[in-house]
């Protein structure tokens, strides 16, 4: 489901939602602080949808778009009896309508995180997997101890300002980041495109992990601090520009805002908060910015 954008008279917001509906477009009308947010259903709809709202927004007294309220109750109406009707789910057609495909970075992404994640398992002497951390370190006693300059990368190993995004350190560790990832890079990817994808995530990985070794050393690893990043870019690049086709849900954000501060409580476990802080402000400014270039 996805936002096409807001109106401001709920009104208008109902009529133009009946006029969808008619042409054949399910849609919904949500009421967020004031403002009526457009969702259509599916995305197989979505450049349709989104060129008559454009249509809309330069005349909006139109009466090509009003008129349709009998009709769109209707057709409510019947849907509304068949559901009642439906008392058997179709497991495979089900199945085969659910969104299950990944786009070419995010499927890249997801594929390198499990196989590196393995590999850490796997490596039991370090041997291989060392050079994927940012940095080398020793355990002396209870501590860790390293250098601060980031030696191996200027000695020429940049890679390692990337890779610690791959490891992860149990299965639910890596399943959680993965799902989001699942969700927020396939909808970035096919909204700005996969090099502009890859740009994104280069940049929140290597802002991140920065943040998190400057902080607190280069014992860490996962997607965390990028799922920050794309996940504060989406909610603040739809918030500021509702026409970018970008939105969360606000229950989603909040989750994750509260999940980001219960971390930080150490009630988690060790977790690499400076990574997600890092990733989540780095995400909200570059949608800020990249919504205001836009816009104007």
């Amino acid at each position: 489901m996805r936002m096409i954008g807001t109106i401001a008279n709920s009104a208008q917001a109902k009529s133009f939602s009946d006029f969808l509906l008619v042409k054949g477009i399910p849609n919904q009308v949500e009421v967020d602080g004031g403002q009526a947010q457009v969702w259509v259903h599916d995305d197989a709809h979505l450049a349709e949808a989104e060129k008559l709202f454009a249509e809309f927004q330069q005349d909006p007294r139109n009466q090509a778009f009003y008129g349709a309220s009998g009709q769109a109750a209707e057709i409510r109406s019947i849907k509304r009896k068949l559901d009642k009707k439906s008392r058997v789910i179709d497991v495979r057609t089900h199945w085969h309508r659910l969104d299950t495909s990944l786009s070419p970075v995010t499927a890249v992404l997801i594929g390198l995180s499990v196989a590196l994640t393995l590999l850490s398992y796997a490596d039991t002497t370090g041997r291989w997997i060392d050079y994927f951390y940012i940095s080398n370190y020793q355990i002396v006693g209870p501590y860790l101890q390293w250098r601060t300059d980031l030696p191996e990368v200027l000695h020429g190993q940049v890679w390692r300002l990337v890779t610690p995004i791959f490891l992860h350190s149990g299965l639910l560790h890596i399943l959680f980041n993965m799902l989001w990832l699942k969700d927020l890079g396939t909808i970035l990817e096919r909204k700005l495109g996969s090099l502009h994808f890859l740009i994104l995530v280069l940049a929140f990985a290597i802002l991140s992990n920065l943040g998190q070794y400057w902080m607190k050393g280069p014992n860490f690893g996962g997607m965390s601090g990028v799922v920050y990043g794309l996940l504060g870019y989406v909610w603040i690049r739809g918030r500021v520009d509702p026409h970018s086709g970008l939105s969360l849900n606000q229950s989603v954000v909040t989750m994750m805002i509260l999940w980001f501060f219960l971390c930080l409580t150490g009630l988690m476990g060790p977790v690499a908060n400076w990574a997600h802080g890092v990733g989540l402000a780095a995400g909200m400014l570059w949608g800020f910015f990249a919504a205001k270039l836009t816009r104007a």
